[in-house]
């Protein structure tokens, strides 16, 4: 079994590629981390799990175990500590939607069109790269193969069936696209031809929220963002989360956080006068 070297697994991401091994051969998948298994010839598997044949993509989410490649085959493992990943997403509600997703283990058919195994060895490059920005790179690049992985997952998930967790992604992509615009319950519902009641019932389901209090809770992580991240004016914060009365702007944002959004920029300002601070795990 080969096993990474330790400062990967503890600290960064890293690449490892697979060409044809004359036998079978393990890669340990360490705690800690997620690993991306990119397989574009020949048969692999995970040790007590079942085995699967190229050209596949495989998210393993977890971590732990054991990649088994058999003799011939030709891959590429990309292994990505949990930190490391987290930093790569934003800290918005698309952020929070690609958690939900990547948080999973996945399997799919891997389209080469889609050039992740070019993004993967433009990530590998700008590792063992001493450029400057490298790490800004190495960042980047990481980030494009998140949101390549998660529009393969979206489809997926959109394009199978109505189950309670398909309609909840596909409100949570709705509400991605129409948040600021103020729809109603009622209007989601119809735009995913269902009743009010199953699409609360799913969204609640799966999310712990209604759906009127994860817009809610949408809307004021996004203006957390700009008030916190932005100098820009109150008013305009509420124009651009698409309300129209800036007045019921501040009332809104008071009723959510208990401030009103000149007294929580004052606060939260002088608490991170050094360093922006992120809402992405605001409950």
């Amino acid at each position: 079994m080969v096993t990474l070297p330790s400062t990967a697994r503890r600290e960064q991401a890293s690449v490892l590629r697979f060409a044809n091994p004359q036998t079978r051969t393990g890669y340990s998948l360490p705690l800690g981390q997620t690993h991306l298994i990119l397989l574009f010839s020949g048969t692999a598997g995970l040790r007590n799990g079942d085995s699967f044949s190229g050209p596949r993509l495989v998210w393993h989410a977890d971590g732990g175990g054991e990649l088994l490649v058999e003799s011939g085959a030709r891959g590429i493992l990309l292994s990505i500590p949990h930190v490391s990943l987290m930093q790569s997403l934003p800290p918005t509600q698309l952020g929070e939607q690609m958690r939900r997703t990547l948080g999973k283990n996945l399997s799919f058919p891997l389209d080469l069109s889609l050039r992740i195994a070019e993004l993967v060895e433009g990530f590998a490059l700008e590792h063992t790269s001493r450029e400057p920005g490298s790490n800004l790179a190495e960042t980047h690049y990481l980030g494009l193969v998140l949101v390549q992985i998660w529009r393969i997952a979206r489809t997926d998930i959109v394009a199978h069936g109505r189950a309670p967790q398909g309609l909840t992604e596909r409100f949570l992509m709705l509400a991605a696209q129409r948040a600021r615009d103020h729809w109603t319950v009622e209007t989601y519902a119809e735009a995913l031809s269902v009743s009010r009641d199953r699409l609360g019932s799913a969204v609640k389901r799966s999310t712990g929220l209604s759906p009127q209090a994860y817009l809610h809770r949408a809307l004021t992580r996004e203006a957390m963002e700009l008030l916190t991240n932005t100098g820009v004016p109150i008013a305009q914060v509420a124009f651009r989360l698409g309300f129209v009365d800036p007045a019921y702007f501040t009332r809104f944002f008071k009723r959510q956080v208990g401030q009103n959004p000149a007294a929580f920029r004052k606060a939260h300002r002088i608490q991170n006068d050094s360093a922006p601070r992120s809402f992405a795990a605001w409950p």
